[in-house]
């Protein structure tokens, strides 16, 4: 196995047919290090990684309801091609999206779950479906 230890991302660099991701780091040394995945491998990490950074956070300070947070900047619902499911697009303000799909009935909880939320704001309760 290769180990680079990088610093910082420094760009992402997308294939003209889509097909791959170039990541380019800086690597300790000071040096350019990048990484070629493919999509799917790229599938793969936005599956992987949240869950990880979340593991990673608690792990350094100790503490396990520490999470990995992002401010919302802006959402989307609308409906799926096609289909009954509905999308939901949630953005933050420097351009990170993730989108679910998910029925009415998620939905309907979701707001059921905000209603609770705002008749007794001052309990910090989590609300699970």
């Amino acid at each position: 196995m290769i180990d680079i230890n990088v610093t910082s991302l420094i760009t992402c660099l997308i294939a003209a047919d889509g097909s791959s991701v170039r990541l380019v780091f800086e690597a300790k040394d000071g040096q350019a290090a990048s990484l070629i995945l493919p999509i799917h491998c790229i599938q793969q990490l936005l599956m992987t990684l949240p869950h990880a950074a979340s593991k990673a956070i608690r792990a350094r300070h100790g503490d396990d309801t520490l999470r990995l947070v992002f401010p919302l900047g802006d959402w989307k619902l609308e409906r799926a091609a096609g289909a009954s499911e509905l999308i939901l697009t949630l953005n933050t303000p420097d351009g990170f999206e993730v989108a679910f799909s998910m029925d009415h009935n998620a939905i309907a909880q979701m707001s059921r779950a905000a209603k609770l939320d705002a008749a007794a704001p001052s309990q910090n309760q989590a609300y699970l479906n």
